[in-house]
């Protein structure tokens, strides 16, 4: 899970936690074109925002990015009494 406060910081996290190219050396699988078509299509909504990458449930291949934003901590937080209600 990754903190994303704008674009730089989500294409930076995606290359790392989706497709591992950190330090890839060789062909890419994609081009430069397809990976900023694929980037534009998967983004956040909103910044800042939690990212997430995880194990597709439906096939063992693929993985499923999930994006938390404001409202969901806000809820977590006052579910679980750390902001106050009242």
């Amino acid at each position: 899970m990754q903190f994303i406060k704008n674009d730089y910081e989500y294409r930076v996290w995606m290359l790392n936690a989706y497709f591992y190219q950190d330090d890839m050396e060789g062909d890419k699988l994609l081009t430069d074109e397809e990976m900023d078509d694929f980037l534009f299509e998967y983004r956040p909504q909103e910044y800042p925002c939690l990212g997430s990458v995880t194990p597709s449930k439906e096939s063992s291949l693929e993985l499923d990015i999930t994006f938390f934003y404001r409202d969901h901590i806000s809820e977590w937080a006052k579910s679980m009494g750390l902001i106050n209600t009242k």
